[in-house]
């Protein structure tokens, strides 16, 4: 009989084990949430395990992704309950930006949907305008189709009357940017995509957006070249001459720039037209710099008025139109290369550049630029650069770095300007941890970021330039047009100004107004990741610091 009641009782406590279990669970909802998100991947339960915090960063954004292309829906659908979590006021911020970004990886949402969504997010405060570019940039490069399908896809988005304006140059400008499309693909889109805007203002800051965000010259001018012969009338052929001529940084690129947009034009009148205007243009630009750039503001007159001459001579047919223009690329020619304007032109030579400089008076003799580089005027912070890159970027991180191994984001993985620093687990080691790095120590020329865009001989300073800056001159804290920085007067009396510019990280401006950071073209002595620099706040002066290379730090170039 206590056997049978035995056997019962055991009976009994299987049968109830179920709610025993049940309740255990409910006493740990969370983790049996998170199996749940896990298995099933669904939407919603994805949403809400960001919301209460059980996902974040990567790994959120993964999950959502893979929820929104597992979503058994069709494409409406999909897009609507996106848009739903945009529009919740229960959704965290944290949500919202998860399932942008996840919306942007998705393989089963179309472009013209994520613009939409983008265009949502916009007008509920989620993201900025200028985010936009930046955004489509990743859904660009995370369209798996063919580089054909691809363009295809971006130019049906921009010829949808249901996109609006903002959105359609914010997809020009991010094809432009994309990582996945070859120049030609984009050139080729760029000259559909300007026939598609509905007006010539929104043509013309298409052509500014693009000329902007392309990273080398060579492309600029082929893009520029190819936005001219998209434009259907010719006074908006000249405007975007003159708007694109005003976006290049210096006057070699400029004439370059002319030279290209002029041979892209249909006719010898309107050709003859475009560079009188675009010349005159770039005189009242130097003379607006002052009076040191009087002589570059004659030359200019002098070749525009040969020119003129021979578009009279054409005009009174004494001249062959073919014969007068081939004359006029070759006074713009020769024009670069008396006036220079920096760069490694086309042609690949080095010129001289009008950047102005100040002579401190320094025992070395060493002539220091007036301005950062980038920048207009003294007090203008001007462009920021990672050290040992020659244009400035949207991003600073080790993974946006120039000299980092594809695919990676560690400071071991550094391709160029290594030291025998002991760090035997990096890349500059071998299997044997014998250092087999470059061991250079001063950035070439190539990678001197005032020598590529001033030309030679402007260069980066070294970290003996800056100490002999401090060594020998006073340094005064002031404002110049209401900008923080340090007035640095020299043994002879003549004074530079160094803006408190401070420094990018991420994608974020930094310390701007209290901190001043220049790069020198020095590597630190002790670590392959660390670079010497000159920083300065309102009360310390750490001369020679060091800091990691991805940093976007102010450039001040010096000469001979």
């Amino acid at each position: 009989m206590k056997r049978i009641k035995f056997i019962l009782l055991a009976i009994a406590m299987l049968l109830a084990a179920p709610a025993f279990l049940t309740s255990c669970q409910e006493d740990a909802p969370e983790i049996n949430y998170t199996m749940n998100v896990s298995v099933i991947n669904d939407f919603t339960k994805v949403v809400e395990a960001i919301n209460n915090g059980s996902l974040k960063n990567e790994q959120a954004i993964q999950k959502l992704t893979e929820a929104i292309d597992k979503m058994n829906a069709d494409q409406q659908t999909k897009l609507q309950a996106i848009i739903d979590v945009l529009n919740s006021v229960n959704a965290t911020l944290e949500t919202k930006l998860a399932a942008i970004e996840a919306a942007m990886k998705a393989q089963t949402l179309i472009l013209e949907s994520k613009l939409a969504l983008l265009e949502t997010a916009i007008k509920n405060q989620t993201i900025k305008q200028e985010e936009m570019a930046q955004k489509l940039v990743t859904a660009i490069d995370n369209l798996s189709s063919s580089m054909v399908a691809k363009t295809e896809a971006i130019t049906a988005a921009i010829n949808s009357q249901s996109t609006a304006l903002q959105s359609k140059l914010g997809l020009i400008e991010a094809a432009m940017k994309a990582q996945t499309l070859t120049l030609e693909s984009k050139l080729d889109l760029l000259e559909k995509a300007i026939k598609a805007l509905p007006d010539y203002s929104a043509q013309l800051e298409a052509i500014k957006a693009v000329i902007e965000s392309l990273p080398d010259y060579g492309g600029k001018l082929d893009a520029l070249a190819n936005a001219i012969k998209a434009l259907p009338a010719y006074s908006a052929q000249l405007e975007a001459i003159k708007t694109a001529i005003e976006a290049l940084p210096n006057y070699g690129d400029k004439l370059t720039a002319l030279e290209n947009a002029i041979k892209a034009l249909p006719n010898y009148s309107d050709k003859f037209d475009a560079v009188v205007a675009a010349l005159n243009a770039m005189k009242t630009q130097i003379e607006a710099l002052g009076t040191g750039q009087t002589g570059i503001a004659t030359q200019i007159a002098g070749v525009t008025a040969a020119i003129n001459d021979l578009v009279d001579e054409v005009n009174s047919g004494n001249t062959d139109a073919a014969a007068a223009l081939a004359q006029i690329i070759q006074k713009l020619e020769d024009l670069k290369g008396s006036i220079g304007g920096g760069g490694t032109t086309p042609g690949g030579g080095e010129t001289p550049s009008t950047m102005e400089y100040v002579d401190l008076g320094l025992p070395s003799g060493l002539k220091w630029a007036k301005c950062n580089l980038g920048a207009s005027k003294p007090s203008d912070y001007g462009d920021y650069y990672a050290w040992g890159e020659t244009a400035p970027k949207k991003i600073y991180n080790w993974v946006t770095y120039k000299w980092m191994k594809a695919g990676q984001s560690d400071e071991k993985y550094i391709t160029k300007y290594t030291i025998a620093d002991g760090q035997t687990e990096a890349i500059w080691y071998d299997s044997a941890r014998k250092f087999i790095g470059d061991n250079k120590t001063v950035l070439d020329a190539a990678d001197d970021a005032a020598t590529q865009q001033l030309g030679s001989p402007w260069r980066m300073p070294t970290k003996v330039d800056i100490k002999e800056l401090k060594d020998n001159c006073i340094w005064t804290r002031i404002e110049q047009d209401g900008v923080s920085g340090y007035q640095v007067e020299g043994p002879n009396g003549n004074v530079i100004f160094l803006p408190a510019a401070g420094a990018r990280k991420g994608s974020g401006l930094q310390s701007a107004g209290t901190y001043g950071n220049y790069w020198s073209s020095s590597l630190d002595t002790a670590y392959s990741y660390l670079a010497r620099y000159l920083s300065f706040d309102s009360g310390a002066h750490d001369w020679v610091s060091y800091q990691y290379r991805y940093y976007g730090y102010s450039v001040r170039p010096v000469r001979p």
